[in-house]
């Protein structure tokens, strides 16, 4: 980014790399669905975003999944692809 013109603190750039690490990296071997945010369940597993935005207001309202089964209660998201990705999930 520096190469290319952008201007900003080291604290800036720190914030930057850190943001990008986190929303952007590599995906990790288990997602804790209970962490993740919307971004991450789109980035990391291929939920669609207004499944995983969906996800994410329902913990919130609702709090922690504790099984597949709870998660699947969430309206307007398809059981059948959480079923797919139910082995790259935790619920701690």
């Amino acid at each position: 980014m520096i190469q290319f013109g952008a201007q900003g603190s080291d604290s800036d750039f720190s914030s930057i790399l850190n943001y990008l690490t986190t929303n952007f990296g590599p995906a990790p071997a288990k997602v804790n669905i209970n962490k993740a945010t919307a971004m991450n369940l789109e980035n990391w597993l291929s939920v669609p975003q207004k499944s995983a935005e969906a996800i994410v207001a329902y913990r919130q309202q609702n709090g922690d999944f504790k099984s597949l089964d709870d998660v699947e209660k969430v309206p307007n998201v398809d059981t059948k692809f959480l079923d797919s990705i139910k082995d790259s999930l935790v619920y701690q």
